[in-house]
């Protein structure tokens, strides 16, 4: 039982650890992001987000700003 759920945590964890962005995408300035007061909730303003993302809107909250975003993901 206890190997079962060290196996478990295991693979929540590979589950729940942030996506590097910079896989598919060139990396974003976030000084410029920040200044802008940039959010999840303007992104699609001029990026076309949703079409290609769905976020866990559970953890992602539409006033999450881009510098909490950075916090995660690079």
């Amino acid at each position: 039982m206890k190997y079962l759920a060290i196996i478990a945590a295991l693979a929540f964890t590979g589950f729940a650890m942030a996506v590097d962005c910079t896989d598919c995408h060139e990396k974003i300035d976030v000084t410029v992001h920040t200044e802008a007061e940039a959010s999840i909730a303007t992104c699609n303003d001029c990026h076309d987000f949703e079409g290609a993302h769905t976020l866990d809107m559970e953890m992602h909250t539409p006033d999450l700003t881009i510098a909490e975003c950075a916090d995660c993901h690079e």
